[in-house]
């Protein structure tokens, strides 16, 4: 009975709208209805029936499998979505209520089957291609172009998929293509309209790929590479309008999040070479150019920019392309596309900047994430590179909140790791590590790191230690010398000695942990007795 009333009130609102009188209508009603759908669709209309050990025999034979109610409420649902977006484009909180409704209706298989049959999501294509929907807002915009995209997963044929696309997506593909290379672009692109149509192409574009699941991606990729390549060129051309700039980023980044771990060689190899261009154009009008002082929102850009290494490097641990084509590896691979980014980013990368909340979380996240996945590519940056890298790590132990700090110590951990078993003494990178032992040490025995650091502590200095032993030596040799009473001296040279009893300084896991728990005892027993000065 609750989910007839819901449809009755729909219906109302339908003929209201027939009526033209759709500005008696309530948008907060309105986008109440939408959430309400929504939530039913996500847990009554054909449901996994496997998820369940029961299920309610009135709602199966309703809405279940096989029902005639399921494919009817859908089909009535999908007219709602159109009529919505048709008639109340206007009203951004409901429009986007009533695209999340159209995103759950296709997210699922047995419901996408049902709906490709249907007449209205070809309606659905139409209006989105009409050009009728301009005041939509981008999240609905990306929303309803990523719902009619998963709709081809429940195509079960390639053939199908294509003729779906070739309605879906090829027309805004070649609207698009020819907006950016018809001959009076070069002298219009500064005009607000030709912004607007940018911006909603290519949010069209970030739509499709939020669409994309692993039977779709390759196909969907091979259209939309065509469109990177423009996208690049089109990062060059609107350099200064921020708006454009953050959307062509937003484009990768989606593509590296969605699209790259289902991509064969070949192809990631092409977001590659596309992701390094963007990079280097990104570079030629940034570097040198920026004022430290603005906003914090005038740096989404290099946010967005960092997202798409981090994202890059997805690849090499998440790698569910298909397997048997016999292609080669990739020659542009995904730490090169990083390094030269980090490169980029490095010298804009001051203390101030730091001071940006999210951008220095996204800072240290990526540093942290490239030195996990390619500690040797780190150690083989150029010597000014490995200063500023060190230093920023510097000021993350000793600057910033517990999140940041945690990711510093990471970092130490994972470079030290590899610089314990494959660098010599005589490496730069092992000399430029080697004050972080002393800072370290500093850090935990005067207590100005969190408790919540601890543990990540403990691993940072467990590794410091594996690397530079000698150093270890002398250092606690000071500490115990600085000690004027006899007794406090005593019972700190027992704590150290503790702290790596029965401990192999190898840099393994194993070890680690065994040293994590007499560190924890040594904090106890050295903080309640010393202060470093």
């Amino acid at each position: 009975r609750l989910m007839s009333s819901v449809l009755r009130l729909c219906e109302t609102e339908s003929q209201a709208l027939k009526a033209n009188l759709g500005h008696l209508l309530s948008p907060e009603v309105s986008s109440s209805l939408m959430w309400f759908l929504r939530r039913f669709c996500l847990s009554y209309c054909l449901p996994n029936e496997s998820f369940y050990a029961e299920l309610s025999v009135v709602l199966t034979s309703a809405f279940g499998r096989d029902s005639e109610g399921a494919g009817w409420t859908l089909n009535y649902l999908l007219g709602v979505v159109e009529q919505t977006l048709r008639q109340r484009s206007g009203e951004p909180g409901l429009v986007e209520d009533t695209v999340n409704l159209l995103v759950t209706m296709v997210d699922s298989k047995d419901r996408g089957q049902l709906l490709i049959k249907s007449e209205g999501l070809m309606e659905l294509v139409q209006l989105q291609q009409s050009g009728q929907l301009g005041q939509m807002s981008s999240p609905a915009q990306r929303g309803l172009m990523q719902g009619l995209v998963i709709c081809a997963v429940a195509l079960p044929e390639a053939d199908g998929r294509t003729q779906f696309w070739s309605h879906v997506l090829d027309p805004p593909i070649t609207a698009f293509k020819a907006m950016v290379t018809s001959e009076s672009f070069p002298k219009q692109y500064q005009e607000e309209e030709i912004k607007k149509q940018v911006l909603f192409h290519i949010d069209n574009f970030i739509g499709a790929v939020q669409g994309c699941l692993m039977p779709t991606a390759q196909c969907l990729f091979s259209r939309l590479v065509g469109v990177l390549e423009d996208s690049v060129k089109l990062l060059d051309i609107y350099h200064n309008y921020p708006a454009v700039v953050e959307t062509v980023l937003e484009l990768f980044v989606e593509c590296g999040r969605r699209m790259l771990c289902y991509l064969t060689p070949s192809a990631s190899k092409q977001l590659y070479e596309q992701s390094v261009l963007l990079v280097g154009t990104y570079a030629k009008h940034n570097i040198g150019r920026r004022n430290v002082g603005d906003d914090e929102d005038q740096w989404r850009d290099l946010q967005l920019l960092m997202e798409l290494l981090t994202s890059l490097l997805s690849k090499d641990f998440i790698d569910l392309a298909p397997s048997g084509h016999g292609e080669d590896v990739e020659v542009v691979a995904a730490a090169d596309v990083c390094l030269f980014g980090l490169n980029i980013i490095m010298p804009l990368m001051s203390r101030e900047l730091l001071r940006l909340p999210t951008l220095c979380s996204q800072y240290f996240k990526m540093v942290t994430f490239i030195a996990e996945i390619y500690p040797s590519k780190v150690c083989q940056l150029p010597e000014d590179l490995m200063k500023n890298l060190l230093a920023s790590i510097e000021l993350g132990l000793t600057s910033f909140g517990p999140d940041v700090g945690t990711l510093s110590f990471d970092f130490l951990v994972v470079l030290g790791s590899y610089i314990h078993k494959n660098c010599g003494p005589e490496v730069p990178v092992r000399q430029g590590l080697r004050p972080f032992l002393k800072l370290v040490l500093d850090l935990i025995l005067s207590q100005q790191i969190n408790s919540d650091l601890l543990q990540a502590a403990s691993a940072s200095l467990y590794t410091l230690i594996c690397c530079f032993q000698t150093d270890y030596q002398e250092l606690v040799q000071a500490l115990l010398n600085g000690q004027t009473d006899q007794t406090t001296g005593q019972r700190l040279a027992e704590s150290f000695t503790g702290l790596t009893n029965n401990v192999e300084l190898t840099a393994d896991r194993i070890n680690r942990i065994k040293f994590r728990d007499n560190f924890e005892k040594f904090i106890a027993n050295v903080r309640g007795f010393l202060l470093v000065k």
